[in-house]
């Protein structure tokens, strides 16, 4: 089975895969995992936005 994702839905699925990885590694509670998880999944589409509106301006 092939699996065709867009650019932005392998972003996004790298987004949540990286935030769940650096949550579980590096706090100590669940509490603080979970606040650390959402926050760097926020900051990574945050990222992914912006850099998109960057390229979308430098190529006019």
């Amino acid at each position: 089975m092939k699996i065709n994702l867009s650019h932005f839905e392998a972003a996004f699925l790298f987004a949540l895969c990286a935030s769940v990885v650096l949550g579980i590694v590096t706090k100590k509670t669940d509490r603080e995992r979970l606040m650390y998880g959402a926050k760097c999944f926020g900051y990574f589409i945050l990222a992914l936005f912006a850099i998109g509106w960057a390229m979308k301006l430098g190529h006019g």
